[in-house]
């Protein structure tokens, strides 16, 4: 046998085992056990070395907050637009607190919960917030404000709700404002008087709610220190010392308009409950009646009684006094010279007994602060011992008037 023959017999001997083994016929025999896979390594990164120990804890975290965020795909375009609306509406200083409570609610949502504010919740919410500001309006606002808010009310829709809003209440409010200026005019100072009338021939609806809100009390101010300098005429002794005292503190406006409204009065009735305690000595028995009367009665009374009582009272005892004597003509006094009084409600006579007649503060100026004619303190009668309960009673008629005079100008 030549080589090359038996060469080829050689190498076909040896491969037979491996041809055999990878038959199909070899691969169907599976009753022979199968042996396990041999463990393989994860992968890794390009370029992550071999070896890496596990991730880190912050590392997995990570991995999970991408998860999320793949999961929720990004705003299309129409929820983008919904949700620069929303943020329009939150953002809009006139949105109610409840509009805005359900925009932060949806802006935290999903693009469904955008688009379910914009079309549901936003008005149902407006309506809710417009009934809370139109109540509030209503208790705060004028006659004619009231009723156009209660109409509003009442009609009960987002349309009626909102013409109120914006126009409605502004026209009220213009109405209800100049009535109030009329309101301001009896009694008011010069200042005030001209300001009002002027407005209400030309004003406009804002020119008059800054001169309601706040221009009247500047001008009122000025009246106001006219008027008390114009009450130093003729002024009591506390009343003088109020007035003084007031003007050496820089008084406010707020100041100023308590003094002319409030304290005036009452030390104009601390003057004259201090004249009418002095009348009660040496006093006849019915000018003594009517002055305890004035004494127990109101600020008021006082004022008349000074005004015109006292002199009613003092008439009597002297026609009484005149009776006694067998006089025939009650009309005169013991010199036969007639009784006769000024118009200023200050008079002086001769009465059964011998004393001076005093009028007080009978008119006080007006709320408004005005001023006007103011009428004079008379001449005070001198206190003259008499009977102890007089004297006693005079007393602390002086002591309780000056310790009113001093409260009030103090505090």
């Amino acid at each position: 046998m030549k080589l090359p023959r038996i060469a080829s017999a050689v190498a076909a001997a040896a491969m037979a085992p491996a041809v055999l083994l990878a038959s199909p016929a070899f691969a169907a025999d599976t009753s022979a056990p199968a042996a396990p896979a041999a463990p393989t390594a994860p992968d890794q990164a390009a370029d992550e070395p071999a070896g890496k120990a596990a991730d880190k804890p912050e590392d997995k975290e990570a991995d999970k907050e991408a998860a999320k965020k793949a999961e929720k795909p990004a705003d299309d375009p129409q929820a983008a637009k919904d949700r620069a609306a929303v943020q329009a509406i939150l953002a809009d200083p006139a949105s109610g607190p409840g509009v805005r409570e359900a925009a932060e609610k949806a802006l935290t949502g999903s693009a469904a919960d955008l688009r379910k504010f914009l079309e549901v919740e936003w008005a149902r919410e407006q309506f809710t917030d417009d009934r809370v500001r139109v109540s509030q309006i209503i208790d705060a606002g004028g006659r004619a404000v009231q009723k156009a808010g209660k109409a509003a009310l009442k009609t009960d829709t987002q349309a009626a709700l909102t013409e109120f809003l914006q126009h409605g209440q502004h026209t009220a409010r213009f109405e209800d404002d100049r009535v109030e200026m009329l309101r301001m005019l009896p009694g008011a100072g010069r200042g005030i008087t001209e300001a009002v009338n002027r407005l209400m021939d030309s004003g406009t609806p804002e020119e008059v709610r800054e001169f309601v809100a706040t221009g009247q009390y500047k001008i009122r101010a000025v009246d106001d220190r006219v008027a008390l300098f114009a009450m130093l005429d003729g002024a009591g002794p506390g009343l003088k010392e109020g007035i003084i005292d007031l003007l050496k503190g820089n008084p406010t406006p707020a100041e100023l308009r308590t003094f002319v409204t409030t304290t005036q009065h009452e030390l104009r009735d601390d003057d004259n409950m201090v004249l009418i305690w002095a009348m009660l000595n040496k006093a006849g028995p019915e000018l003594k009646k009517a002055a305890i009367t004035a004494i127990n009665g109101t600020p008021a009374d006082r004022a008349e009684f000074l005004k015109t009582g006292q002199f009613t009272a003092r008439d009597k005892d002297k026609a009484a006094g005149d009776a006694q004597t067998g006089k025939p003509d009650a009309g005169k006094d013991r010199t036969g010279t007639q009784q006769t009084g000024t118009g200023t409600g200050t008079a002086t006579g001769t009465t059964g007994t011998t004393g001076t007649k005093s009028a007080g503060n009978t008119q006080v100026t007006t709320a408004g602060g005005s001023g006007g004619a103011l009428a004079s303190t008379g001449t005070e009668t001198a206190l003259i011992a008499g009977g102890g309960a007089a004297v006693l009673g005079a007393g602390a008629g002086l002591v309780y008037a000056n310790r009113r005079r001093r409260a009030s100008t103090k505090g």
